[in-house]
């Protein structure tokens, strides 16, 4: 049991003790059932206060990146969100590597985490986390952010060329260059080098496999003529458009996140002009950054924070700012639990024989 609970527990029973001694001392037969009823009364009270065991603050847990600072500054409205809901001070702790984020969960110094969506798999496995809601995001190319319930709590990864290079299929890229983005990245490198292998490729050994370090390098590296094609995810091609750098052949809908069927992939593309990006393939859509809490936690204090989570789509002004909400989805798809949504990244990380342990610590 954590510390702080274990003092407050201690401190109930002490109430209750003490009212019953005091009670005890009168013995007239009048006076005794009265006693009773208090103590019983004053056992109730204890029982069902709403915020029994709650922590008397709510250390929230990211991965500090390259600018722990701008983390923290950004994530400022949330903190403040969170404080005004759940009426107590919220700090956020900042690691040097998601694993150092689920260490410190596990170490009962970090309550709740929001790193990436295989590092929640991993905190699932050694910090006994739980999945409270599923961050949705308005993508960079959008510059009014507003909630919308079309947008799906999940996005994808492509597979792409640029038009007229020789590569039409993704039995071209044999023997030739293709850009990963980096080792530990979900839709650049985990997710379509999964879509590759079920394509029956191994691209480590019939592709000239290269990471670009980043998302905008993976693309533009190809746009400018010096990789055939790569991976990125699908948000990062619609930044790129609206910035300018690159122009490509997007879906006819305007949509991002939505499974593609084959033959829309190839009209697609073939529609195409040659000399932008075009798609060549799509991943399976892969689950957005869970909340994670510490599931020891009350249930109470799990529900008010669930909440707080999913009243945020409800404030215009934090979703204009933040530029996200959060959202369960797992009724809408049929799934018994939240964390059931996360099953396709433990299918991924079976079949690449992962270590997401050492994963966790490249973030």
């Amino acid at each position: 049991m954590n510390l702080r609970w274990r003092h407050l527990a201690l401190a109930a029973i002490g109430v209750t003790a003490l009212a019953a001694s005091a009670c005890g001392g009168n013995t007239t037969k009048e006076s005794a059932p009265a006693a009773k009823n208090v103590s019983a009364q004053a056992s109730a009270t204890a029982t069902v206060d709403p915020k029994a065991g709650w922590p008397k603050e709510f250390v929230l847990g990211y991965f500090g990146g390259d600018d722990a600072e701008a983390v923290l500054k950004r994530q400022d409205p949330f903190k403040k969100h969170l404080e005004a809901k759940l009426g107590m001070p919220v700090k956020l702790f900042t690691g040097t590597s998601y694993g150092a984020v689920i260490e410190a969960m596990r170490a009962d110094r970090v309550d709740a985490m929001l790193v990436g969506p295989f590092a929640y798999v991993l905190a699932v496995q050694e910090a006994q986390a739980e999945a409270l809601g599923t961050y949705v995001s308005c993508p960079a190319s959008v510059k009014e952010c507003v909630y919308d319930a079309k947008s799906l709590p999940s996005y994808q990864s492509v597979v792409f060329t640029k038009k007229g290079s020789g590569i039409t299929k993704l039995e071209d890229f044999k023997g030739k260059g293709f850009n990963f983005v980096d080792p530990a990245s979900a839709s650049g490198h985990l997710a379509p080098k999964t879509l590759l292998i079920k394509r029956g490729f191994d691209p480590d050994k019939e592709f000239k496999t290269v990471f670009a370090g980043s998302h905008p390098t993976s693309v533009l590296s190809v746009w400018n003529g010096k990789a055939p094609g790569g991976a990125t995810n699908e948000g990062n091609l619609l930044t790129l458009i609206a910035s300018k750098q690159i122009e490509a052949c997007m879906w006819a809908d305007g949509e991002i996140g939505k499974p593609r069927t084959q033959e829309e992939i190839r009209k697609t593309f073939d529609a195409c002009p040659d000399g932008k990006i075009a798609i060549l393939d799509v991943t399976d859509p892969i689950p957005g950054t869970a909340f994670g809490i510490r599931q020891e936690m009350p249930e109470t204090f799990k529900k008010a924070v669930k909440d707080a989570l999913l009243s945020m789509k409800d404030q215009p002004e934090l979703v204009g700012t933040l530029r996200y909400w959060y959202v369960d989805p797992h009724e809408s798809l049929g799934l018994k639990t939240l964390d059931a949504f996360y099953n396709p990244l433990r299918d991924i990380a079976k079949l690449l024989k992962l270590n997401l342990k050492e994963l966790a610590e490249k973030g």
